[in-house]
């Protein structure tokens, strides 16, 4: 699903001539047939951001510039039905980021990371008044790291600010280590920083009930959840072998932990 981009487009409207000629006698239609129409920007979104967000395993996200993230939500870590199952906060989690945490130029950032057991990816609908981003936007980008949290001390609440940032200037630079990691930014297309390796996986859609993952909470009248449109994401190296990215292989094939991010100039609604 797309969501909004905030151009603003502007038309001045041209009023009848005030010197002497044709026009400036009875020109005014004339005047009103050659003049621009004004169109009307969309708003800007606006209003405190409604998220719902699940991974397998593990997820943290923030706002942010192109260079860092400013607000963050440190991760939470889940398996089997804690991932998957209604209701909202048993399974898949719900928050509310302040307005002010969420300005409408940031950049949106997910970081996730897995167990390299069974299946892998994140999944998450992020609504506010007059704009929703839902995972498997188009416009998404991801640098897999290579860092690997699936096991150890930090295994439950994931990376670090610091060492995310530290990452994210790495990944603009391009200097990871195409070896073990994906160097720097892809999108579903391939390398967005030049030299970078593999590509966005966007999976199936939250409605597909014969898909590799079970459907997670919609949201209703009354409950929040994640719409059917979301896509699951995750990273794939796209080196020829082939596997499917959302299943694990008990090693760090697919370089997690994983920095997904989305910027204004890539969102259009």
């Amino acid at each position: 699903m797309r969501t909004f981009s905030w151009v603003l487009v502007l038309a001045a409207a041209c009023g009848p001539g005030s010197g002497s000629g044709p026009d400036a006698t009875g020109g005014d239609d004339a005047a009103v047939g050659d003049a621009d129409p004004l169109i009307d920007a969309p708003p800007l979104p606006s209003g405190p951001v409604n998220v719902v967000i699940t991974a397998d395993n593990a997820y943290s996200f923030g706002y942010g510039t192109a260079t860092s993230i400013d607000h963050f939500t440190q991760g939470v870590r889940a398996d089997g039905p804690a991932i998957f199952d209604c209701p909202i906060n048993y399974g898949p989690e719900s928050y509310v980021v302040p307005e002010a945490d969420a300005p409408p130029t940031a950049f949106l950032y997910i970081i996730a990371w897995d167990d390299l057991q069974y299946t892998q990816g994140v999944l998450a609908e992020f609504s506010r008044l007059n704009a929703t981003v839902l995972t498997g936007d188009p416009g998404f980008e991801v640098c897999a790291t290579g860092l690997d949290y699936s096991t150890g001390p930090d295994a439950q609440t994931g990376p670090s600010l610091q060492t995310i940032n530290a990452e994210i200037a790495r990944c603009n630079a391009g200097t990871g280590d195409a070896a073990t990691s994906s160097k720097g930014w892809v999108n579903s297309a391939g390398a967005v920083t030049p030299g970078a390796n593999g590509i966005l996986a966007l999976g199936e859609t939250n409605e597909d009930a014969g898909g590799t993952f079970p459907i997670v909470c919609h949201p209703t009248a009354t409950d929040p959840g994640v719409r059917p449109a979301a896509r699951w994401m995750w990273y794939d190296p796209n080196d020829g072998v082939q596997q499917d990215p959302f299943w694990a292989t008990g090693a760090n094939r697919y370089k997690a932990f994983q920095i997904f991010r989305l910027g204004v100039s890539n969102i259009i609604f």
